[in-house]
This record gives C-alpha cells, structure tokens and sequence, in this order.
C-alpha cells in the first residue's frame, strides 16, 4: 500500500501534513476532496483564504490539489 501524504497549504506554504496509506491514486484523490469538504464544513478559518488540501506521493511530488473554498458541501 501507498503512503501518500495531504497538506493543507494556504497558496504553497503547509500549516499541516497528515501522513495516511491508500490502495492507489485514485483513493488519495477521494480522500483528498473528503478532507476538503470537512474542513469547509467545519473550519470556516480556511474558508476564502485560498486554502487547498496537497496530495503528495512518497517520492514528495504533487499528484493533486483540491480547493477547500470550492470542495462541494454535502447535505
């Protein structure tokens, strides 16, 4: 299993880095837009602030960037 590791980054400096293992991209990826709904659920500190949620994978390449002020709220 892949460890692939989800910033949130306010433009290109991370506040935080969370280190989670995912079967494959396409997991990291959903994983990714799940953190982004959360935290715009919840966080409102990250809401119009151009705050993105990372996905970097073990070699520390960027694979994906999932915008908190347009993830899509649930409910």
């Amino acid at each position: 299993m892949t460890r692939y590791h989800f910033w949130i980054v306010d433009h290109d400096r991370a506040l935080d880095a969370i280190g989670r293992p995912v079967g494959d991209r396409d997991q990291a990826l959903v994983h990714a837009k799940r953190l982004a709904i959360d935290l715009a659920e919840s966080g409102q500190e990250y809401l119009g602030k151009g705050y993105a949620v990372v996905v970097l994978d073990d070699a520390g390449i960027e694979v994906h960037r999932e915008s908190i002020d347009t993830a899509e709220k649930s409910g």
